[in-house]
């Protein structure tokens, strides 16, 4: 009994991620299956539904403003702060392995994606390509670290990464994520910023 208990909890744990996760949309969009049931969304209507990244493009003062920010600041911060240059542990390499760099792809990547510019999407790459291709064996994403709160900055990344390309390397990925989440928790519980 213990066990299909556990093994329902786990699932349901699944469930109320994936209906909270602002990408289901582009999932039913790239995947050609629809994620909505009652099971998921429940028997009501979302009225503030989220749209997803690059569901709507900036034009105007916005879209001046972005650009401000991809010449200046946000576009080349790697290459001054090495805290998220090509050091980052996020990138593989031996530097800051805490919320830097999931920080810095936050803003970085729907910056990208919203004017589309190559050079900036160029940027984000190496860190997504390594957390999407050095998942470790039990799930955990990114550098080794004992803080959940950078990897809850990363996810909310790679959902964005998954809203404007559907990569399929994103829900295998953050599915084998929540679990080791779900199994760990309970031995390293939430504290600091990952706790509010």
């Amino acid at each position: 009994m213990g066990s299909t208990r556990r093994e329902l909890m786990k699932s349901a744990a699944v469930v109320a991620v994936i209906a909270h996760v602002p990408g289901l949309r582009a999932f039913e969009r790239h995947s050609g299956m629809e994620a909505t049931s009652d099971a998921v969304t429940g028997s009501g209507r979302d009225v503030f539904q989220t749209l997803p990244l690059g569901e709507v493009r900036p034009q105007g003062w916005l879209l001046r403003q972005m650009r401000i920010q991809a010449d200046g600041l946000s576009g080349h911060l790697d290459e001054f702060w090495p805290d998220v240059g090509s050091n980052s542990a996020w990138r593989g390499g031996t530097g800051e392995k805490g919320e830097r760099g999931p920080y810095f792809l936050d803003g970085l990547l729907p910056l990208a994606y919203q004017l589309d510019d190559d050079r900036l999407k160029a940027k984000v790459k190496p860190f997504l390509e390594w957390v999407l291709t050095h998942q470790a064996p039990n799930g955990m994403i990114g550098p080794a670290n004992d803080d959940w709160w950078p990897r809850m900055v990363a996810v909310k990344v790679l959902v964005q990464h998954f809203e404007v390309t559907g990569d399929p390397r994103v829900l295998p990925l953050l599915t084998r994520y929540f679990h080791y989440q779900l199994t760990e928790m309970p031995n390293r519980p939430l504290k600091t910023w990952g706790k509010y």
